[in-house]
């Protein structure tokens, strides 16, 4: 029976335990060994139909990314391994207005860049986690291409903050790349307070619009003034960064569940709290069109936010990463998102922190880090540097297997 919507609003405001990816740190991280295997991955062929399907949909991007611009240089570096670069790290405040009548609005924004030597101190994230592989303010490597660094923003989980995949974002300055991920104020490790606001729901993405805006703004003084290729952007995100990914991507809000939800006193917030100015945000949509692929990692799109049609609106590919020891309703995702171009991997033993902190008593941590990068890698340079090569090809194909903790699938939007 279909929940009715103001109760499938109030439970999604409630989140429960699906998206508090980043509620255990204050108990010594999720071990996720009590987790039981996904059943979504039980059959899951990388051989089938699926393979077929991605091998005629490469053939079809190849011709839309002929004009992505010249082949790069960073396409020469191996996507299973780290690049040649060291990594540098930075982070800065940033304001900027934000819509739904919450007026100034002041983040923090981490970047992590390719750097020519591995010199400075190392970040705290979250005044918790040393980062020991990262130098603050090292100094800048020049653009491997005349064209500029491509870029890659990220959204962390519930509770979370900037830094909590930080594993990826090395991997992809060591690239070449540029990475960046604000903080979410309001839903950080130190900061929040329960229940969940209504703006929270849309003011992640506006942080991730903010963030690019703030690479393609900075100081003419800066080293790297002027060359952030912010035109075509990768996105990835981690547990409730899941939500952020879908509705930067574009996918429409079920606007009767919100209106209904923010009115019902059963909602876990005081009844009224949602305003026409809010309400007037999630109806017009959140999609960055800069964002040209995205990656939702350990979550799931939530039908109680953006409703039974929400994802036909979203037009840009998706990888789907998830673990078998963190059953976060991925399987449900792929099978429910017709009209999406979307590839899935389900990896043996990950839990939900081994697409962040990496904390995972099922999985050793380096294994699953290695293939989540390579996977990230290999489809970054496909739809932002329209990499053709048949490494890159044949992992997202599924014929080149990554590892054999792997399963994959895929479907082309017109599936």
């Amino acid at each position: 029976m279909p929940i009715p919507a103001p109760a499938r609003f109030a439970r999604f405001l409630s989140f429960g335990a699906r998206f508090l990816g980043f509620a255990a740190l204050s108990v010594g991280l999720a071990t996720c060994g009590a987790e039981s295997a996904s059943p979504a991955t039980s059959g899951v062929d990388a051989t089938s139909s699926d393979t077929t399907a991605t091998s005629s949909d490469t053939t079809a991007t190849d011709a839309a990314t002929a004009d992505a611009g010249p082949t790069s240089k960073t396409l020469t570096f191996d996507v299973s391994k780290l690049g040649p670069h060291a990594v540098g790290y930075r982070a800065w405040d940033h304001t900027y207005n934000a819509p739904g009548g919450l007026g100034k609005r002041t983040i923090k924004l981490h970047m992590w860049y390719p750097a020519t030597e591995a010199k400075g101190d190392n970040p705290l994230y979250g005044g918790l986690f040393l980062d020991p592989e990262s130098f603050i303010d090292a100094p800048l490597a020049p653009p491997v291409d005349a064209t500029g660094y491509p870029v890659h923003t990220y959204s962390h989980g519930h509770q979370g903050f900037g830094g909590t995949s930080a594993f990826l974002m090395r991997a992809f300055a060591s690239h070449g790349w540029v990475a960046i991920a604000p903080d979410h104020v309001g839903n950080l490790l130190a900061d929040f307070k329960p229940p969940k606001a209504s703006w929270l729901f849309y003011v992640r993405a506006t942080d991730i619009s903010a963030a690019l805006d703030a690479l393609e703004n900075l100081d003419k003084s800066d080293p790297m003034y002027g060359l952030a290729r912010t035109e075509k952007v990768l996105m990835s995100g981690h547990s409730f960064g899941v939500h952020t990914c879908w509705a930067v991507a574009g996918a429409t809000f079920d606007m009767a569940a919100i209106e209904a939800g923010c009115k019902t006193t059963s909602s876990p917030m005081p009844s009224g709290v949602c305003t026409a100015a809010e309400l007037a945000v999630y109806k017009k949509g959140l999609r960055d069109p800069r964002v040209v692929a995205s990656i939702p990692m350990a979550g799931s799109i939530d039908r109680q936010m953006f409703g039974a049609t929400g994802p036909t609106s979203v037009k840009i590919p998706m990888l789907s990463m998830s673990g078998g020891k963190d059953p976060v309703g991925a399987d449900t995702q792929f099978a429910s998102t017709s009209g999406v171009a979307m590839t899935w991997i389900d990896v043996a033993g990950a839990c939900h922190q081994s697409f962040a902190l990496g904390s995972c008593g099922t999985l050793d941590k380096d294994l699953g880090f290695s293939v989540v990068r390579t996977y990230a890698l290999a489809f970054g340079r496909r739809h932002v540097l329209a990499d053709a090569s048949a490494t890159v090809v044949g992992i997202l194909a599924g014929t080149s297997p990554v590892s054999a903790t792997v399963t994959f699938k895929h479907k082309d939007a017109d599936q």
